[in-house]
């Protein structure tokens, strides 16, 4: 695994707690702060330091991670898993001794784990979570090939704009942001999706754009396609996009459009294994001044979405059931 640096990473600078003696980047829906140590066989890192006694970690999920930790020496780390399932997440958090503090999850795999018992109660009330601001996914595209920002729809206009596009393989977001392009207004997307009609009617519009879509489901193969110019636009996190532009020479760059924003809450969890004065002193911090990503604007753009937590905590498991066995009659991921 790789230590990666950047100068581009304007998409979450003004929503950084407090600036530290040393940025690093690189990639997660989750971008926080954090430092990791520990690896399980699913995580890799580079030039970790021996003498650190415990770590924060981001999972990269859908996203790219900024690492950093509130200690006043901060390294910077880039951690990666070529994969993203529960699985790996068990391993992490059920690993023993535990030398991982806190890790940064969407908030659906946060209330997953909680309920099995995977991450430390943090209220009276059996919440595991702590809020850490918002991951964001944003339409990108290549200007040379394209001179106008493009939209929702655009994504799945083949005819006037043909091309390849890119999506993370998983049905959060891309569910939502197959009824985006469908015409159906972010205020009621969740109704919609509710719905038995409005999910076959999201799956059917991505059966529309499937001979179109690469899928990339690590960091590491998001920068990989990205860097063989071969896409024509796409839905990514920000860093992914400016973060492979800075580490591979891509040209010319791709643009992100930043009306069009898809807002996923973040979550700290403490792992169930950690030993109680480390669980003290980790909760005692996210209680009171926690790391954050991004936060949620005032007022969101008219074609941006606040992904809904109460939606993926009832219909999780059963719209990822659906998009794998959709997924099965999709051409191999390159």
């Amino acid at each position: 695994m790789r230590v990666m640096f950047s100068s581009q990473l304007w998409c979450f600078f003004a929503s950084f707690l407090k600036p530290t003696p040393l940025w690093r980047r690189t990639t997660t829906i989750a971008y926080i702060f954090t430092i990791a140590l520990f690896s399980p066989s699913s995580w890799a890192a580079s030039s970790l330091p021996s003498a650190a006694p415990s770590y924060w970690a981001i999972p990269e999920q859908s996203l790219t991670a900024i690492i950093t930790q509130k200690t006043e020496q901060t390294l910077p780390y880039f951690l990666e898993r070529d994969s993203y399932a529960l699985d790996d997440i068990k391993k992490l958090t059920l690993s023993y001794p535990q030398r991982m503090q806190a890790i940064l999850l969407d908030s659906t795999t946060s209330a997953i784990i909680c309920a099995r018992g995977w991450a430390q109660p943090l209220q009276a009330t059996g919440q595991c979570g702590q809020p850490a601001g918002y991951f964001r996914d944003v339409i990108f595209w290549d200007p040379s090939r394209l001179t106008t920002p493009p939209h929702w729809a655009d994504l799945w206009d083949v005819a006037r704009y043909p091309g390849q596009r890119i999506f993370f393989q998983g049905p959060r977001p891309l569910l939502e942001i197959a009824l985006l392009a469908d015409s159906v207004p972010p205020s009621h997307l969740y109704q919609v999706l509710a719905t038995p009609q409005g999910a076959d009617r999201a799956f059917h519009k991505l059966d529309q754009l499937r001979p179109y879509i690469i899928w990339w489901r690590s960091t590491s193969q998001a920068h990989h396609i990205l860097a063989q110019h071969s896409v024509l636009m796409g839905v990514a996190p920000c860093t992914i996009v400016l973060s492979s532009q800075s580490q591979h020479g891509t040209a010319p760059p791709y643009r992100v459009q930043m009306k069009t924003i898809l807002y996923s809450p973040a979550m700290w969890d403490i792992p169930i294994t950690l030993p109680y004065q480390k669980s003290n002193e980790t909760k005692q911090k996210l209680l009171t001044d926690p790391p954050r990503t991004a936060e949620l604007p005032a007022s969101l753009p008219p074609e941006s979405l606040e992904i809904s937590d109460s939606f993926w905590a009832s219909h999780a498991l059963f719209l990822g059931e659906r998009f794998n066995r959709w997924l099965a009659h999709s051409p191999p991921i390159p």
